[in-house]
């Protein structure tokens, strides 16, 4: 029976803004900001929101990401505005991206004391949370009284999906729910000279497809790619959701649950699990899914991405291409792929270029017709905040984040800077830059919060359409299981992944890039019989472990429900 669209509550509305989550690279060192105080552990119980230190109370974080150009000043405004309410000074580590991931396992793991800490799932949360290294914040939340900060910014329903093992020891970091609107850069004054789309704009897949064509006899690179990315989640939502004739997977009840390299698709009706396959198990696998979904369909897109990789659309050395700059800067790219976020990068390029000569592509079909609940979410978290148990001023630092959280002003002093420096308010919710600072300080390691995302007034005309479409919050709908996380620190389990991973490693990239030769040199006739050999090899050396694994503790978080 094909699942219905399940629309977000009327409470989860009023956190509906714009934005995207992101990750971001680089090298170097740490920096450290630090402010010489009489640090007190304010550890004693009663102290609230609304109350203020006799003594100034130093908080330590451990920053993802390196010190910004403009935050002392920022930090000095900061102090001036709170001196005689909250009095709680910082002392920051700023951590190169590059460094964070192995700095935050040692820093936790080796009982250092630090006040608040930058994680996340793709950094050391899986790991971290389950062994109890961080605090369970649930008594500072959905308590609007003490903190009416927190409470404002952070829904009940929210909080309960971002539990991690029976913790809310996991603050969520994002403007919007989902991963940006999935786009593909192209030059608009290419396609319009050599007449494709409409007046050049590109409308389908078709166009796109014939795009690339026309590139390529004009000796151009029609598909340019970022960090060896590939064709990345094309003909798909985030490579977690599927578009079929008939709607997405999501709502006829299928939702994906990853490990070790292992795609496990899951089809679940009121509140139960009905069937489950690894992707690339082949159509057998999928017998007992919904109908119009009984195929091996998760794999389907690897099959175009083999056709575009031999009509030699993409990059020739895209395997080994590291470059985060965008591709237009050569000259020779006519596309590439990214997310609307990436819009005044992008078209900033049209200083050189000339006006008019980038547009973009919304490649998923149902966002780019703006359809209501095209966009399936689960509510969690791709970056977010964690307090450490051992820190001695848990609840200072709930108090700061109150502060921070409470208003649009403290919000923005952090994430955008000083008013009449940094940034300027714009007509309604919008923005607009005077310096580099916000983007330098990235939002999405400390401050990103739906309640207060602006629109920068750089979007404009069918861009900002698309931006308004992101804000709204019927644009997304809900997945059939919300708050389940897969916990791997069993050592037998961690050393099965391990395994598993080492397995799926071996074609974890080159699928992506539409090459049908995996790790071993082997080469196979079809993507799926490449996809299918090396599932069989992961799933007998230690893959049907975690498998069995994930589906035992999906059963036993659906029965709990």
């Amino acid at each position: 029976m094909r699942r219905m669209k399940q629309y977000l509550s009327a409470s989860l509305a009023a956190i509906m803004l714009a934005g995207t989550l992101a990750g971001c690279g680089g090298n170097g060192n740490q920096q450290t900001t630090k402010t010489e105080t009489n640090t007190n552990s304010n550890s004693s119980t009663g102290t609230t929101a609304n109350q203020t230190n006799a003594e100034p109370v130093t908080i330590k974080f451990l920053h993802k990401g390196p010190k910004p150009d403009g935050w002392d000043a920022v930090y000095e405004k900061y102090l001036e505005e709170t001196k005689d309410t909250l009095n709680i000074e910082l002392d920051i580590t700023w951590i190169e991206h590059a460094d964070y991931k192995e700095k935050l396992n040692l820093e936790i793991t080796s009982g250092s004391e630090w006040d608040l800490v930058f994680d996340a799932p793709w950094v050391q949360l899986r790991n971290l949370a389950p062994e109890g290294y961080y605090a369970d914040l649930s008594g500072y939340f959905n308590n609007p009284s003490e903190y009416p900060g927190l409470a404002k910014a952070f829904s009940t329903e929210t909080m309960e999906s971002n539990i991690w093992f029976d913790s809310m020891c996991y603050i969520p970091l994002y403007e919007v729910y989902g991963n940006g609107l999935p786009t593909i850069w192209y030059r608009k004054d290419w396609a319009k000279e050599w007449g494709i789309g409409t007046d050049g704009n590109l409308n389908s897949y078709d166009d796109m497809e014939q795009y690339w064509q026309a590139a390529l006899d004009s000796g151009k690179i029609p598909y340019a790619t970022t960090q060896a990315r590939g064709f990345f989640q094309q003909l798909s939502i985030r490579g977690e959701v599927i578009e079929g004739p008939n709607g997405n997977s999501s709502e006829a009840g299928i939702q994906l649950f990853s490990s070790a390299g292992l795609s496990i698709w899951t089809y679940i009706e009121n509140n139960e699990l009905k069937a489950y396959a690894v992707e690339g198990q082949g159509d057998e696998a999928f017998a007992d899914f919904p109908e119009g979904w009984q195929y091996d369909f998760p794999a389907e897109r690897f099959e175009t991405f083999a056709r575009w990789q031999e009509a030699g659309y993409i990059d020739p050395d895209s395997l080994s291409c590291n470059d985060a700059e965008t591709p237009f800067a050569n000259g020779l790219a006519a596309s590439f792929v990214g997310t609307l976020d990436d819009y005044v990068k992008v078209t900033a390029y049209e200083d050189t270029l000339g006006e008019d000569a980038v547009g973009f592509f919304i490649y998923v079909d149902s966002i780019r017709e703006k359809e209501a609940g095209a966009i399936p979410v689960d509510y969690s978290g791709n970056n977010g905040l964690a307090v450490p148990a051992n820190s001695p001023n848990i609840e200072a630092t709930m108090r700061f984040l109150d502060w921070l959280f409470g208003s649009q002003e403290a919000h923005d002093l952090f994430q955008l800077g000083i008013e009449g420096k940094d940034f300027e308010y714009g007509d309604g919710n919008t923005y607009t830059t005077l310096t580099n600072y916000s983007a330098d300080f990235g939002g999405y390691g400390w401050t990103w919060n739906p309640n207060y995302a602006l629109i920068s007034t750089a979007y404009d005309d069918e861009a900002l359409e698309y931006r308004k479409y992101e804000y709204d919050a019927s644009t997304f709908s809900s997945m059939p299981v919300l708050g389940f996380h897969f916990d791997t620190t069993d050592i037998d389990l961690s050393t099965a992944v391990a395994q598993c991973t080492a397995v799926t490693d071996m074609i974890k990239i080159v699928k992506l890039h539409g090459i049908k030769t995996d790790g071993n040199g082997v080469t196979y006739e079809t993507m799926k019989d490449m996809l299918k050999a090396n599932t069989d090899m992961a799933l007998e050396n230690g893959g049907q472990v975690v498998v069995d694994a994930l589906i035992a503790q999906l059963r036993e978080f659906l029965a709990s429900k």
